[in-house]
């Protein structure tokens, strides 16, 4: 419930930053039709981000289509490391298992450094 309620939050703090964080909005603004998704591994929970000309959508579920997958191995560990906003827990998540990419691993890293441009 806790990471569900995590990527929501994410979610309305990105779609505010489309519209009052001018730095934000000319980082995303040359992606055209990008869709990353965060989600379970079990397929359970999750949130597709949909990246389109400098606009922003998003969907709840883990069974929408995308480009690239940030892959949890459960809720409980996601939460803790995306809550942290630590590179170095990342990290050692993926090192360790936890988390894994699927898809383009480009459009995670560029994921990524937009949220840094917003928290």
């Amino acid at each position: 419930m806790r990471f569900t309620l995590l990527l929501f939050i994410l979610y309305h703090i990105l779609k505010r930053a489309v519209k009052k964080n001018a730095a934000f909005r000319s980082y995303i603004g040359a992606i055209h039709n990008v869709r990353v998704m965060i989600k379970t591994a079990d397929g359970k929970r999750g949130r597709v981000f949909i990246f389109d000309r400098g606009g922003l959508k998003s969907r709840s579920g883990a069974t929408h289509p995308y480009d690239v997958a940030i892959v949890w191995s459960d809720p409980g560990t996601a939460f803790r490391v995306l809550s942290s906003q630590s590179d170095e827990q990342q990290f050692l998540a993926a090192a360790a298992g936890k988390m894994k990419i699927d898809g383009m691993a480009f459009f995670a890293q560029w994921f990524n450094d937009g949220v840094k441009l917003v928290m």
